[in-house]
């Protein structure tokens, strides 16, 4: 039995190394060229500015990978606290406190690279890939620019690129239209010298409508910082250098005091293809066997919540539990990979609905949820606790369900009751 995975990125890797454990032949087709050193490739445009790797997503890796953490420590990572993060928030510095939750603080070119060489399926970079090879209602491999390549199954982890509605439409079978919601955030990234005792995380966070700009600063292998400026509802940072300068300093928090000792070493790299969009591929009608698709190619989320390499992780795990692909077994197991991305779309689709252009005034449901959201702002900055159990929930540990059970409603009933503006802390000083 043999699979092929379209796209080489973190989705098609991890899918990759489950697939090797059910499939005598795994074989991985990617775009880009590879080096066997980290290296910012155009397939992962995103790749020059800071990713999160949640906490689940973390456990994951190491689950599919042992030793990977201490791999990625000794090449220059970084191991922290997850509730240890630096992080302003529109009310205030939040409570940080231990949570036992290990952070893993890397970049996306130095995780990659350290996935890859573990991955024992065949990668074959360089491959454009152009369609699908039919038989019937069955996909049974894929088309290339140089000739076919036959697969029992073929999965699309090619990203928030993937052609795979094109593809099938060319097949005669029509996917939906997919839910999109777009913030209209954009980001800018420099790289800089990081100077002695910087925190390993510190960040800024936005908040609709009245908080546009933020920012999130993250030690990076090689002793130097990735600072990234953030900019929702299209007030997006400038690229050139004093433009840059000047989205750091009309930030609110510190960050840009604590990086006058810190040199620049890179130019400010722009992304702004932010919007947050899902396929909804288990209700596609005449969806053929042999054919699945995990990842951004399902569900791309904005980048500034850090949850797609984990929803990624998450999925390539169903692997494990699903042997069917035929026409309906790849129905089923895209109705899993829904189901694996739900929680995550639902908190990072409607705290950003708050900066969509025109849209509709929100149901009962949303208004209710944005009112449960602000009350949690305000709990954040003064109660450990409840910034726990946020944190757990943030890192995929626990579900969005933990944060309404009743003791948390009674914690933050507590703090409905304060005036948010005289609860706030102030920005300032430098919180190291």
């Amino acid at each position: 039995m043999k699979a092929v995975v379209i796209g080489g990125g973190i989705a098609g890797l991890l899918a990759a190394r489950v697939l090797t454990e059910s499939f005598d032949d795994v074989v991985v087709l990617e775009r880009d060229k590879l080096s066997d050193e980290p290296e910012y490739r155009a397939g992962v445009p995103q790749g020059r500015h800071v990713h999160g790797l949640l906490v689940r997503g973390g456990e994951i890796m190491e689950g599919l990978f042992p030793g990977l953490r201490d791999e990625l420590v000794e090449a220059g990572a970084h191991l922290m606290d997850a509730g240890e993060m630096r992080i302003l928030n529109p009310l205030g510095w939040v409570a940080s406190t231990r949570t036992g939750l290990p952070l893993l603080v890397v970049s996306r070119p130095l995780l990659e690279t350290h996935v890859r060489r573990r991955v024992t399926a065949k990668i074959v970079d360089d491959v454009q890939v152009t369609g699908l090879s039919f038989r019937g209602s069955t996909v049974d491999g894929v088309l290339t620019a140089d000739g076919r390549v036959d697969a029992d199954l073929v999965v699309d982890a090619s990203g928030r690129s993937s052609k795979l509605p094109k593809w099938l439409a060319g097949a005669g079978i029509v996917v939906p239209e997919p839910d999109e919601v777009d913030s209209r955030t954009g980001y800018a990234t420099r790289l800089y010298t990081a100077p002695e005792g910087f925190p390993v995380v510190i960040a800024e966070s936005l908040a609709s409508p009245d908080v546009s700009r933020g920012g999130i600063v993250m030690r990076i292998e090689g002793d130097r910082l990735m600072v990234t400026a953030q900019g929702a509802g299209g007030d997006h940072p400038p690229r050139d250098p004093e433009g840059f300068q000047r989205f750091l300093d009309s930030l609110r928090g510190p960050i840009a005091g604590m990086l006058a000792e810190a040199e620049p070493l890179t130019p400010a790299y722009l992304f702004a293809r932010t919007a947050s969009r899902r396929f909804a591929f288990e209700r596609t009608p005449g969806w053929p066997g042999g054919l699945v698709a995990v990842g951004d190619a399902v569900c791309v989320f904005n980048p500034v919540y850090g949850q797609g390499m984990t929803v990624a992780a998450m999925a390539a795990l169903l692997f494990r539990r699903h042997e069917d692909f035929s026409a309906k077994g790849c129905r089923d197991f895209q109705r899993k990979v829904a189901k694996t991305a739900q929680s995550a779309w639902v908190l990072s689709s409607n705290a950003d609905q708050g900066w969509v252009e025109g849209a509709h005034a929100p149901g009962p449901i949303k208004r209710a949820f944005g009112w449960y959201m602000k009350k949690w702002q305000v709990a954040l900055v003064h109660d450990q606790d409840v910034f726990r159990r946020f944190v757990r929930v943030v890192h995929m540990v626990d579900s969005p369900a933990a944060l309404m059970n009743p003791v948390v409603f009674r914690r933050l009933a507590k703090y409905s009751r304060r005036d948010p503006r005289r609860g706030r802390r102030r920005a300032g000083p430098n919180p190291r």
